[in-house]
């Protein structure tokens, strides 16, 4: 298993998530979201070059900023 940012991560493909690199603000944020270390995450599509990223966890669609998604590590096979 090979580790990668979100921001990395190709559209349609899955990732489990294996660090946060941020602070506890930011951390917390996520958390609330549904996206913390263990949950399966599936990047639906990348706007841009640094555009806001919209992925899939659990039942929720999401869209994150492209700062943030480089702060979330995935685990992908």
């Amino acid at each position: 298993m090979k580790k990668i940012s979100l921001a990395q991560l190709k559209p349609d493909h899955k990732g489990k998530v294996s660090d946060i690199v941020g602070g506890g603000n930011l951390r917390s944020k996520l958390m609330h979201m549904g996206v913390y270390k263990g949950t399966e995450i599936t990047k639906l599509s990348h706007i841009g070059l640094r555009g806001p990223v919209v992925i899939k966890s659990g039942r929720s669609i999401l869209a994150l900023g492209h700062g943030v998604a480089a702060k979330v590590i995935l685990e992908t096979e």
